[in-house]
């Protein structure tokens, strides 16, 4: 047997979804993200081989349409003050203060408008 007990995390990825990666092919699809955030894909962290470059060629985004859903929700921190909102503890075990809850029926006209497109 294998003792997990040191065992933070594990990523898996399939060879269909790593090809459609770096084909840059794939099913069609859209990106959902909090409100304010639909560029955050496309700016990345900018890591680069050269910070100064002024022509940096950037592959394309893999996903046809961005989708802003109204929500926040901030991490708690040992020494962060509550907000007064609800936390939930997720599955990382992260606890997070819902701060704006998610407005499922604006989403989900949201995605049901970029389905029928």
């Amino acid at each position: 047997l294998l003792d997990t007990s040191r065992i933070a995390s594990i990523r898996m990825g399939t060879t269909v979804a790593t090809n459609a990666l770096l084909e840059r092919r794939g099913d069609r699809c859209a990106y959902v993200t909090t409100r304010g955030f639909a560029d955050l894909l496309h700016i990345g962290n900018q890591s680069r081989p050269d910070i100064f470059d002024l022509e940096v060629k950037c592959p394309g985004v893999l996903y046809e349409r961005v989708i802003e859903a109204e929500e926040r929700v901030a991490l708690v921190q040992e020494d962060s003050s509550p907000l007064g909102s609800e936390v939930v503890v997720g599955v990382t075990g992260e606890a997070v203060e819902v701060v704006t809850p998610l407005d499922v029926t604006a989403l989900r006209e949201a995605l049901q408008r970029c389905f029928d497109d």
